[in-house]
C-alpha cells in the first residue's frame, strides 16, 4: 500500500481527536429559523404590495385619459365655431334705433269733376235726369189711367197704338231727335206699364237720346 506523500516528508500525522459537536441552544435555534423565514417572506411580501398598487392606479390613468379626449373634443368644437365665420360676440343682437321717417305727401290723384269724361250708361239702366220743376197733367182715359209729364216735352200729343196696348207720344223734343224711333208707353199682360223706346241708341245725338229716356222713364212712373 502506497503511502501518502505527506507522510512521507514530514512523517506520520498524529491521531488528531475529532471535535465534539455541543447542541445549540433551543433559543437560538429558534432564532435562527425565525430569521430564515423573515428573508424567504420578504421577496413575496413585495410582489402583492407592487401588485396592489399597480391595480389601484388603473382607474386614475383611465379618468386621466378621459379628460385629455374631453379637452380635445371642446378645443376642435370651438376652433370648428370660429371656423364658421361667426363670432360668438357678435350673436348679441344690437338694439334697434328707429329714425323718424320724413312724411311724405302723396299726390292728390283724384280727377277733377270737369275733365272726368262721362260715362255712358248701361244698357237697361235708366239715365239720371232732371224733369224740372213744370209738369203737366196727362189723363189717358183708354187705360182708365193719370199721370204727370214734365215740361221739357214742349206740347205733347199721344195715341193708343196695336190693340189699345201701347201708348206713342209725339212732341217737340222728341221731333229733335234725328233718329227714326218710338217713345211712349207700353201696358203689359198683367196690367203693368213699361217705357217705350227705340231699341237702339242713337248715335247721333245721345244726349238728347238719354234725356228722352230719362224723362219718359219718370213720366211712366206716374200712372196713377
Amino acid at each position: 500500500m502506497s503511502k501518502d506523500p505527506f507522510e512521507e516528508l514530514f512523517g506520520p500525522a498524529a491521531d488528531e481527536p475529532m471535535p465534539q459537536t455541543r447542541p445549540m441552544p433551543a433559543r437560538q435555534r429558534l432564532a435562527q429559523e425565525q430569521e430564515v423565514r423573515v428573508r424567504a417572506s420578504q421577496p413575496a411580501a413585495a410582489g402583492p404590495a407592487r401588485a396592489e398598487r399597480s391595480g389601484s392606479a388603473k382607474p386614475w390613468i383611465v379618468v386621466g385619459i378621459i379628460a385629455v379626449l374631453a379637452i380635445v373634443a371642446s378645443i376642435a368644437v370651438v376652433s370648428i365655431a370660429r371656423g364658421g365665420g361667426q363670432d360668438p360676440d357678435s350673436s348679441a343682437t344690437a338694439p334697434a334705433t328707429s329714425e323718424p321717417t320724413p312724411e311724405t305727401t302723396q299726390p292728390d290723384t283724384t280727377p277733377d269733376p270737369e275733365e272726368t269724361p262721362s260715362e255712358e250708361p248701361e244698357e237697361d239702366q235708366v239715365p239720371k235726369v232732371d224733369v224740372g220743376p213744370d209738369l203737366q197733367s196727362l189723363p189717358i182715359p183708354q187705360w182708365g189711367v193719370t199721370s204727370q209729364l214734365s215740361g221739357k216735352f214742349g206740347v205733347t200729343q199721344y195715341r193708343i197704338e196695336n190693340n189699345n196696348t201701347e201708348l206713342w207720344l209725339d212732341s217737340a223734343l222728341i221731333r229733335q231727335l234725328p233718329c227714326e224711333g218710338t217713345w211712349g208707353a207700353v201696358r203689359t199682360e198683367t196690367g203693368e206699364f213699361e217705357v217705350l223706346k227705340p231699341a237702339e241708341r242713337c248715335a247721333a245725338a245721345p244726349e238728347l237720346y238719354d234725356e228722352l229716356w230719362g224723362l219718359t222713364d219718370a213720366w211712366v212712373k206716374t200712372f196713377k
